[in-house]
């Protein structure tokens, strides 16, 4: 009960421990090369300027609300929340990805973003072997492309074009129900035998998404 009153009072310091711990153990199961207690200051660490940067942009003061706002504010022609829901809608996320998503609290689209860049560095670190060849950075980068999403701004072709492009993140989630109702019905090797047949992960979600099956 008294757990329940501080969160009742103090509803914001709840989210941060939650996303403490959360991510702590999530982080625990990729890095074995640290300790707990590291990963967990590397995730305060991570919270802190998680804040910083929603005060610097303006956006630490946005309501819970705020899918439903943009869906709605994109309805009646502001240009701001049209941009946002557009982009998404033109990758295929629904209006309810894109309230799912914006529907986060600030702090947890933050977090969501670390964790995958801690996600992709863990995976090019198990990548790295002897039989890669000399230009390993760019061999790792294709192969973790291949077997996991890669999700960004959709119009940035800096690294990527075409379907390969970067997902935007209003389809996680659904791409992450997709994927685990895959392996749970086929197997991860079905799942990868099927990615391997594209140039990357992202062609096959576009693909699937386009056929009506994702």
């Amino acid at each position: 009960m008294l757990i329940l009153s501080r969160c009742f009072k103090h509803p914001q310091t709840c989210i941060e421990k939650e996303m403490e711990e959360k991510y702590t153990q999530m982080i625990s199961l990729l890095l074995t090369c640290m300790t707990v207690k590291q990963i967990r200051q590397k995730v305060k660490e991570a919270i802190k300027l998680s804040k910083e940067a929603a005060i610097r942009e303006g956006t630490v003061n946005l309501p819970g609300n705020y899918g439903e706002f943009l869906v709605q504010a994109a309805q009646t022609g502001d240009p701001d929340a049209e941009e946002i829901v557009d982009k998404a809608r033109r990758e295929g996320a629904t209006d309810k990805d894109i309230r799912e998503f914006w529907n986060l609290s600030d702090l947890e689209r933050r977090m969501i973003k670390f964790y995958e860049n801690i996600f992709r560095l863990a995976m090019i670190r198990r990548l790295l072997k002897p039989s890669l060849s000399e230009d390993l950075e760019k061999e790792i980068e294709l192969e973790l492309r291949k077997m996991f999403p890669l999700y960004g701004d959709p119009d940035d072709t800096s690294v990527t074009s075409g379907r390969d492009r970067p997902l935007p993140y209003e389809l996680r989630a659904r791409v992450d129900r997709w994927r685990i109702k895959l392996i749970y019905e086929d197997g991860e090797k079905k799942l990868k035998e099927k990615a391997s047949r594209y140039s990357t992960f992202n062609t096959l979600v576009r693909v699937e998404i386009q056929k009506g099956n994702l």
